[in-house]
């Protein structure tokens, strides 16, 4: 039931973050799977696309922009090899089958795959956000996890870390400081106008000043640069 409720908060605050209220028409996806290197995954791949099928229209509504064209078909590709876990591109996210054959209750990285088919991006700057942001929605929307769940690492730049860690920072920004700010960012991302400065426009304090806050909300002592020892002199 928390975790019902936490979807609908998210999805209420994208609605009003982008100043609309409904989607044009309903989001219907075709998800194609292709086990043909691995066909001992065809079970699993199975539940990847029911996975898919019942989040990327609940997705699609979390992220919505003005212009947004979601895409009609998602292709499941397993591969053999063991080069990866999973990656996506456009409408394609391969699976890289060793990986999962290990770790069979990872499906939720295809769920943060499934979320940049949704972004949409392109090529971006920030690449550390927009992982931060995708992990944001598997581990605290899709996962559930609460903020205790996600590290903090002591360094002044810890946010740039990426992943969980910047989902960890979203999810706090979110729950008091800044709710909607991960719309915001979607926003700006899919405008091609992205700049930190945002988090200090919508907050009145720049990302630095807040990632200091939210080391200290989560009892994590800020290593600054006096921290650091001076590398000793050998010459």
């Amino acid at each position: 039931m928390k975790k019902f409720l936490t979807v609908v908060m998210v999805l209420f605050i994208a609605f009003i973050a982008t100043g609309m209220t409904r989607a044009a028409e309903p989001v219907v996806v075709k998800v194609n799977i292709d086990v043909t290197a691995t066909p001992d995954m065809e079970p699993w791949a199975l539940k990847c696309k029911a996975l898919i099928e019942e989040w990327y229209p609940r997705a699609c509504n979390m992220m919505l922009t003005t212009g947004f064209e979601p895409h009609k078909e998602i292709n499941l590709v397993f591969m053999a090899s063991s080069e990866g876990i999973a990656d996506c591109a456009g409408n394609r996210i391969r699976i890289f089958a060793p990986w999962f054959r290990q770790h069979p209750d990872d499906i939720g990285a295809i769920f943060h795959e499934m979320i940049h088919s949704v972004q949409q991006y392109g090529r971006v700057r920030d690449w550390w956000l927009m992982e931060g942001m995708t992990d944001y929605y598997r581990w605290a929307i899709y996962e559930g996890k609460p903020l205790s769940y996600f590290a903090v690492p002591a360094k002044a730049d810890g946010y740039k870390s990426g992943y969980q860690i910047t989902g960890g920072f979203l999810l706090w920004l979110e729950s008091d400081l800044a709710p909607g700010i991960v719309s915001k960012l979607n926003q700006a991302y899919r405008k091609r106008q992205m700049d930190l400065k945002i988090f200090e426009t919508v907050t009145g304090k720049t990302i630095d000043q807040l990632w200091l806050d939210y080391q200290v909300a989560r009892g994590v002592k800020p290593k600054t640069n006096q921290d650091v020892q001076p590398a000793e002199n050998n010459q």
